[in-house]
């Protein structure tokens, strides 16, 4: 068995993995590197998609893999053409899954049905890069690209095992995964992105659990928070965001991740609490519909009479926008003037014009992110404030990080107890070794590492 990383190597997220076994090749993941692609190209200088990959192989932001894209693309590098028999997402951040329009027509893409839910909703509702869809319907030729699992199931690849186990993340539907090849004796495991402080903290102790039972001996583990330790977990958050609401007069702007469930929940528990109701804009509506769909997740209803949608003035709405405002079982608020202290409003960077409408007095802000850590991110921040001042907001950041702290990471690893570890996914592996006392492979982008040995 062997080992190529093509991303997640020195940067959060970008991650792609390649395992090459004697009669079968997978990936996990695909994800866009953000800072590979930043290191280049930024605000309105980008890969032209008009010429195809070009821009991007120049830079080797994705990899030089003969059979890994679609046959139009029309690429071609040294070497023999790769048969790569399916990549295996584990969940829906664009760091992990955005990529994955490219790939083969003929390289099946293995995801969760509730990634895929939310993959739906981001294709319909958003242009991908070049406007190839994440998610391609069948059609006479072929079938659809996408294999959907669920905890429980295992995916039989040419004499590899794969299992997928639920863990917790800032996403619903996130997943590690257990990749067994048992011509070599080997397991080994993946654990996507992953914390033990959420709302569903035993979904990561069922991956623990299972990883110990199958006798995991290579781990690739994320290690985003390795310098990190702090104790805030998403009940705090709620907590505080609800007792902050108590001494608010007007409105309560939330600004947090569209596709954060668990937040959504949070801030919705809080309006509960406060005897408010969370209003959010068409994009989460549309998302929050889909996930209706999916029996296993606990998530309010978009026709819960403590959710309403606001419907921004435009000269224009897209198709799906128009479906949200015509839904009789959605309340839709279109009026900018209504009662501020009855409300929580979902209302993130790209929506601070919103605000101008509404004109909010005697509002609390909710920033509920971490803090910004790119120069561009940071840029933003700055930018934000200076709506918070210019509208005299109260100013209050309430977030509990998507990945684990450095105590977590350490005890995720200590109970899975691999003979190797591979820190991914992190921009200061080498720390791992201060933490546990298992032999480490610190992986280098785009240098193949043999398992077997």
């Amino acid at each position: 068995m062997k080992l190529t990383p093509y991303g997640g190597i020195d940067e959060i997220g970008g991650n792609c993995f390649l395992f090459e076994a004697e009669n079968a090749n997978v990936l996990f993941d695909f994800g866009r590197s953000f800072k590979n692609e930043g290191i280049y190209y930024a605000g309105f200088l980008l890969p032209r998609t008009s010429q195809g990959l070009t821009d991007f192989l120049e830079f080797n932001i994705i990899p030089k893999i003969n059979g890994l894209y679609a046959d139009d693309f029309d690429v071609n590098f040294p070497g023999d053409r790769k048969r790569i028999q399916g990549c295996f997402l584990s969940h829906a951040h664009m760091d992990h899954y955005g990529n994955i329009n490219l790939l083969s027509e003929d390289i099946p893409v293995y995801m969760g049905e509730t990634a895929k839910i939310i993959l739906t909703s981001v294709q319909e509702t958003s242009r991908p890069r070049f406007g190839r869809p994440y998610i391609r319907p069948p059609s006479e030729k072929r079938p659809s690209n996408v294999r959907t699992f669920r905890t429980g199931d295992t995916i039989q690849i040419s004499g590899l095992t794969i299992t997928p186990v639920h863990v917790d993340h800032s996403i619903p539907g996130a997943y590690a995964f257990i990749l067994e090849d048992r011509k070599e004796d080997l397991v080994i495991g993946y654990s996507g992105d992953v914390r033990l402080h959420g709302w569903r903290q035993d979904l990561t102790a069922d991956f623990i659990r299972i990883a110990k039972e199958k006798g995991v001996q290579i781990l690739l583990m994320e290690g985003t928070n390795i310098d990190e330790d702090f104790d805030q977990n998403e009940p705090q958050v709620q907590q505080d965001v609800s007792e902050s609401i108590q001494n608010t007069k007007g409105l309560a702007i939330a600004n947090y991740t569209l596709r954060d469930i668990d937040r959504f929940r949070s801030f919705y528990i809080a309006a509960v609490e406060n005897s408010r109701k969370l209003l959010i804009n068409l994009k989460q509506a549309h998302l929050l519909k889909l996930l209706q769909r999916d029996i296993n997740l606990d998530i309010p209803s978009i026709d819960d009479p403590s959710i309403e949608v606001y419907q921004r003035p435009k000269g224009r709405y897209y198709r799906w926008e128009q479906e949200i405002i015509q839904d009789p079982e959605i309340h839709i608020i279109n009026d900018p003037g209504f009662e501020h202290q009855k409300y929580i409003f979902h209302c993130d960077f790209w929506n601070l014009t919103d605000l101008i409408d509404i004109q909010p007095k005697n509002a609390t802000y909710f920033y509920s992110h971490g803090d910004p850590f790119s120069e561009e991110g940071i840029i933003d921040y700055n930018r934000m404030m200076e709506w918070v001042k210019a509208f005299k907001f109260d100013f209050r950041q309430f977030h509990a990080s998507g990945h684990a702290p450095r105590k977590d990471l350490q005890h995720i690893v200590e109970e899975i107890a691999p003979e190797i570890l591979i820190p991914i996914h992190s921009e200061n592996p080498e720390k791992y070794k201060e933490i546990v006392d298992i032999p480490l492979i610190l992986p280098s982008r785009g240098h193949s590492i043999n398992l077997s040995q």
